[in-house]
């Protein structure tokens, strides 16, 4: 009996001490439903953070991940169970038709052999202890390789999750974008407005042509246009944002926080973290499983023992005498077709192409961050250029505007600086947001996610 509970403390020992376990036995908790998680507040401003955290438990894609890593949690116990062996406790109880008068059987009883198989009930208890001495590392490189498999799973989530963050990024700032552009649109709106209700009043007095009035009114329902075209691009980018978050949006609630000016790190910062990068790491870990499954596969051509005890607690008939009996095997492979050779040149070539896929990784994570700083370094540069230029387009149409009311320049003059202010404007719009979410691609792509998030 001491070595069944022996054998049962090293179980529960290993259960408790896996790596990453954070329940026990690895049992996760039930999974949020969604009408668990707290509803969107009436006039609550969201920031990109906010939407996030909704997102995050909203999409359906970071549940799947969590399943792969509870199902790498079971392979880590299947592996576990094969080199701990089985304990099994049996009671059997067998029965069956009297013995026919007259027959050898029916003359025997007490404690005989034949008195024993011809007894219409016997009864039996024991303990099975059923223990792998050695299979050619099969059980410990299952093990290792199911610990690594764990950790691989673990950092596609992470990674998923930043990924997520950029999906969610990319519709915040889509929102964002459009939200401003219907605000440009309508402003140059107003202002034509007011430049075609003046020049009716000049047409009056006959100071301005009709022909300066039908183009003002042809250029004013060309920016309705834009007007209309950049409510439906809202709309649209709003339903991604919903649809991401689980929640309704009201692009008048989201609210914009964050400054990407205050981060000065050079590309080198940037291309240290590659290394680290989640989707790195889980083909680093993929190279170690790869690795363990050559071990597994190498096993075959081991031999195996095993060590088979009983401890019976109850015993009928002849063998009542018996309190236990152990077995000890051998087994020694010879020949198995080829079978074996074919596993462990499998397992080679799964290995080596988990070594490429893990070098591809590092130099893509690298790519990604060269291109994703250029771009962010650009589009910085043209935000900063078209914001000075706005700024001299406001000051070249009010100039316009107070030379045509002393007749210095022509309604041609003052419409075409409009235009130019509003071009400029929507251009600075664009460019606005394209840094911010180049910035956001290059955190992503550098394995960051900003901010205090869960």
């Amino acid at each position: 009996m001491s070595r069944v509970r022996k054998a049962i403390a090293f179980f529960l020992l290993a259960a408790l001490l896996m790596p990453g376990n954070e329940t026990l036995f690895g049992m996760a908790r039930r999974p949020a439903e969604p009408e668990d998680f707290p509803k969107p507040i009436e006039g609550w401003h969201y920031t990109i953070e906010d939407c996030y955290r909704l997102a995050l438990r909203k999409m359906e894609t970071v549940g799947m991940r969590e399943e792969d890593i509870q199902f790498a949690v079971a392979q880590y116990f299947k592996a576990t169970s094969e080199a701990l062996g089985d304990i099994d406790f049996n009671m059997i109880h067998f029965s069956q038709d009297a013995p026919k008068p007259g027959t050898q059987a029916g003359s025997d009883s007490g404690g005989s052999l034949a008195g024993t198989f011809a007894a219409r009930n016997r009864r039996e208890r024991n303990f099975t202890v059923s223990q792998p001495l050695f299979q050619g590392f099969k059980s410990w490189g299952a093990i290792l390789g199911a610990g690594s498999y764990k950790k691989q799973k673990t950092e596609d989530k992470i990674r998923l999750e930043q990924v997520l963050f950029l999906e969610v990024a990319s519709a915040f700032y889509w929102v964002l974008k459009q939200r401003e552009e219907v605000k440009i649109n309508e402003g140059v709106i107003e202002l034509f407005q007011k430049r075609i209700t003046e020049l009716s009043e000049r047409e009056k007095v006959g100071r301005s042509r009709q022909s300066e009035v039908v183009f003002a009114e042809a250029s004013q329902k060309t920016i309705e246009a834009d007007l209309a075209e950049s409510k439906g691009r809202l709309a649209s980018s709003r339903y991604l944002l919903e649809f991401l978050t689980g929640i309704l949006i009201d692009p008048d609630y989201l609210t914009d926080d964050d400054d990407v000016k205050n981060d000065t790190r050079a590309l080198e910062d940037y291309l240290a973290a590659a290394k680290t990068r989640p989707d790195v790491l889980a083909s680093e870990s993929a190279v170690k499983t790869a690795f363990q499954g050559i071990v597994v596969a190498q096993s075959g051509l081991w031999p195996s023992l095993t060590w088979d005890y009983t401890q019976y607690e109850r015993r009928e008939g002849f063998q009542s005498g018996f309190d236990w009996d152990s077995t000890f095997t051998a087994d020694v492979p010879l020949f198995r077709g080829g079978e074996t050779v074919g596993k462990i040149k499998e397992a080679w070539s799964i290995w080596k192409k988990s070594k490429l896929e893990y070098s591809f990784a590092k130099r893509q994570a690298e790519l990604q961050i060269k291109q994703s700083y250029a771009d962010w370094q650009a589009s910085a540069e043209q935000y900063r250029a078209l914001e000075e230029a706005v700024l001299a387009a406001e000051e070249n149409y009010w100039l316009q505007e107070q030379d045509y009311a002393r007749s210095l320049v022509s309604n041609l003059d003052a419409l075409q600086a409009l235009e130019a202010l509003h071009n400029n404007r929507r251009a600075a719009n664009l460019a606005h947001y394209a840094m911010k979410e180049n910035y956001r691609r290059l955190q992503i792509a550098a394995g960051e996610i900003p901010g205090e998030l869960p």
